[in-house]
């Protein structure tokens, strides 16, 4: 079988799911895979400086779910094990929009996650920690991406430790999945290269999450919820 390697070593900047995904994808295809965070990642699932967007709701998609699935074999039985609650599309959610009062009921045929970001995010982080050609750096910062005298290729990063000290890194691949591209910016324009057209498209919408706990008693208050019977109506 031919071999699949196209480089020694790829480097990786951010440790979002965006860089864990992408170290997942290029670890059959380099011989050693370096993932740059400047965050310092919990050990357990739980929000961090990096992803202040983290403490909203979120929920996986069926194609993102399945990409996850082909891409770390076995993942949604780790987010059972994570402590992820299934939930079966079109009968498990209830969704309520103008003109759908709500959602009429029926089943999808496949079964979601109610799960939080961060446990998503720590899942999908131990699989990429258990593969054994690539190294994830936390507390590392990248502060350049350096190219060729002529800025044909990308040769590495330039980046910070936890103690201030700089370092060069080599690679024959960066990925910048540092959230929104300012490093691969001031690389295009450091070359002198145009830069990407930008199409900005306005959504006209904003969400808020709150968290709530229960009352003492250890009941939530939920308006559509029944009521429940009494042990003499049972």
């Amino acid at each position: 079988m031919a071999s699949t390697l196209i480089g020694k070593q790829a480097v990786v900047i951010g440790a979002g799911m965006g860089g864990l995904t992408a170290a997942g994808a290029l670890a059959d295809h380099f011989d050693q895979v370096l993932v740059l965070e400047r965050d310092t990642l919990p050990s357990e699932p739980a929000h961090r400086a990096g992803t202040p967007q983290a403490r909203h709701v979120h929920a996986l998609l069926l194609s993102g779910q399945r990409a996850l699935g082909e891409l770390f074999p076995g993942f949604e039985q780790d987010l059972a094990r994570a402590g992820a609650v299934p939930l079966r599309a079109g009968l498990d959610v209830r969704v309520e929009r103008p003109g759908y009062d709500p959602f009429p009921q029926r089943d999808l045929g496949w079964s979601g996650y109610a799960v939080s970001r961060p446990t998503i995010e720590r899942t999908v982080r131990a699989r990429v920690e258990g593969q054994r050609n690539i190294t994830l750096h936390q507390r590392c910062r990248v502060t350049e991406m350096l190219a060729t005298p002529n800025g044909e290729a990308v040769t590495g990063v330039r980046c910070e430790n936890g103690n201030g000290a700089s370092e060069t890194i080599t690679a024959d691949l960066v990925v910048d999945a540092s959230g929104r591209g300012g490093l691969t910016i001031a690389l295009l324009q450091s070359i002198g290269r145009p830069l990407p057209e930008e199409t900005t498209i306005g959504i006209d919408l904003g969400y808020a999450t709150c968290q709530t706990t229960p009352r003492p008693t250890g009941r939530a208050l939920c308006p559509s919820a029944r009521r429940p019977r009494t042990a003499a109506a049972a």
